[in-house]
């Protein structure tokens, strides 16, 4: 591929996100990978052993309008186009009833799992709509498909994700952008040594399949949703849960 696509991920540094950088890389694109810890994405990309003119590392607090702001100045400095954006960043938060949610965990939540989103899309509709075209990946949870006590904060905030994405699809459209969410179930990632002890085996007997999500799984739908052959595809939540919504 010579004429290169240019992907920015959005939480590139562990995870779902690291996993969709390295299959995206394989697909042929230039990534520009963002995250808070930004050191981690840089050892990353250094780890590869690629052109380093492939792989680019940023840092972002994606809870700061302005942060996200310099992200894109910066990135037009690399790049003349945006093709893919995906959206992965997210926090968990503590599990904790509604009696026991403070304020700030509440603000917290919205301002990583919700308003990141918001300003990471704004920028990106900025730069893909006077190109009309582009593609936009956000990640909810499958939380947000189904009542989770004790993550009301997490579950409101992703549900919030689901309708921001579709609310998008519908305005973008006429601009040849295309935006898809993918709720994922539970999956293999660092993020799951947060849950409470015994969590992960309630989910795993409620679960059909019986076992946990692996991030390549994840990755290869998001290169799908990337593709060609997902060019009708717009404002659509897929949820590879192993079942555990359907």
């Amino acid at each position: 591929m010579t004429d290169r696509k240019n992907a920015l991920i959005i939480g590139g540094g562990s995870g779902m996100g690291r996993a969709a950088a390295e299959a995206l890389l394989q697909q042929g694109y230039t990534l520009h990978v963002a995250d808070f810890a930004s050191a981690s994405c840089q050892k990353w990309a250094a780890s590869l052993g690629t052109d380093e003119a492939r792989v680019k590392a940023f840092h972002v607090d994606i809870a700061d309008s302005a942060s996200v702001a310099a992200l894109f100045s910066e990135l037009k400095e690399s790049c003349q186009r945006l093709d893919l954006m995906v959206h992965t960043a997210a926090i968990i938060g503590n599990t904790a009833f509604i009696e026991d949610l403070t304020d700030e965990e509440w603000r917290q939540m919205m301002r990583v799992n919700l308003d990141g989103v918001f300003f990471c899309c704004r920028e990106a509709v900025r730069w893909m709509k006077p190109l009309q075209s582009g593609r936009i990946i956000l990640f909810s949870s499958v939380a947000s498909l189904t009542p989770t006590p004790g993550a009301l904060h997490y579950s409101t905030a992703k549900g919030g994700v689901n309708m921001l994405g579709k609310t998008l699809a519908r305005e973008v459209a006429a601009d040849n952008i295309q935006v898809n969410i993918i709720a994922p179930g539970y999956i293999e990632t660092p993020m799951l040594d947060k849950m409470p002890d015994g969590f992960l085996s309630h989910i795993l007997k409620k679960t059909p399949q019986g076992r946990l999500g692996t991030p390549a799984e994840i990755a290869a739908l998001v290169t799908f949703l990337a593709s060609d052959e997902a060019s009708f595809f717009t404002g659509q939540v897929f949820s590879p849960n192993g079942g555990l919504v359907i």
